[in-house]
């Protein structure tokens, strides 16, 4: 969004950033709060963040300053397999519980790739559940992205990981904010100064998953760029397995070494 925001000039010129990055609670000085003209936040942060609460840092803002929040946007039709779980990153529910198990990697492979997927989940109240959540989200911003997702995602790929979403995306939000701030859009040529975001990792889509959405993409030969490789879906899950096999917690550094040993 700082990348987005200074291809403006009327922006650039008129504002300095500070950016602070609240997962991992980043203190911001208390004298920059006060002294700011301008507070862009995304609305998520309650009272176990204490200093970094959004409201309490909203209470300290001068008289004349504004705060202007933008979505954190999650998007799990694409991985509705996707868990919460901590400990390792891009989890998957279903390859997790097979992990549980008994079983060689081949026969993990096996039931992960060939499992008929929506005979054990409910991917529509999955995905349902998850629009109503961005629609509350959307509600707390001047941000209108929902229903340009619902309109879009089947053609082309708008997300890298459930929280990453691509550059049209970052763009409405870019766009928006400085309609709000009354400074102009930002135009084509601009635009092209804007280099793809979290370009080296796409999160791999189940083809079943793709399959049941009707996308246009994520079929089974589709490939993806993880950390310096380009994998199929099934490719990206036997690293999964392995890494998990072998009691690696750290699964992109992983994906990374497996990459620079394959080339």
């Amino acid at each position: 969004m700082e990348e987005l925001l200074l291809l403006s000039e009327e922006f650039s010129s008129g504002y300095e950033i500070h950016r602070y990055t609240n997962y991992t609670r980043e203190s911001i000085p208390t004298g920059l709060i006060a002294n700011c003209d301008l507070f862009l936040y995304q609305p998520l942060l309650g009272e176990a963040w204490g200093e970094l609460e959004s409201e309490k840092i909203i209470g300290q803002l001068n008289d004349k300053a504004r705060a202007l929040p933008f979505p954190s946007m999650l998007f799990l039709h694409y991985w509705p397999l996707w868990s919460r779980e901590p400990g390792f990153d891009y989890r998957d529910t279903f390859l997790d519980s097979l992990l549980k198990r008994e079983l060689s990697e081949s026969q993990i492979m096996h039931l992960f790739m060939k499992t008929k997927l929506t005979n054990i989940y409910d991917f529509n109240e999955i995905m349902d559940r998850s629009i109503k959540t961005e629609r509350k989200k959307e509600a707390r911003t001047p941000v209108k992205y929902v229903d340009w997702i619902l309109d879009n995602y089947k053609q082309k790929p708008l997300f890298n990981t459930i929280n990453h979403p691509r550059a049209e995306l970052l763009i409405i939000i870019a766009q928006t904010i400085l309609k709000e701030l009354g400074l102009s859009r930002l135009s084509e040529h601009d635009l092209k100064k804007f280099p793809p975001p979290f370009a080296d990792f796409e999160q791999p889509i189940h083809p079943q998953i793709a399959e049941f959405l009707g996308l246009e993409f994520g079929g089974p030969q589709q490939l993806y760029h993880v950390y310096g490789a380009e994998l199929t879906f099934e490719e990206y899950a036997m690293r999964y397995i392995k890494c998990r096999k072998n009691g690696i917690t750290d699964f992109i550094s992983f994906l990374m070494a497996a990459a620079r040993m394959n080339k």
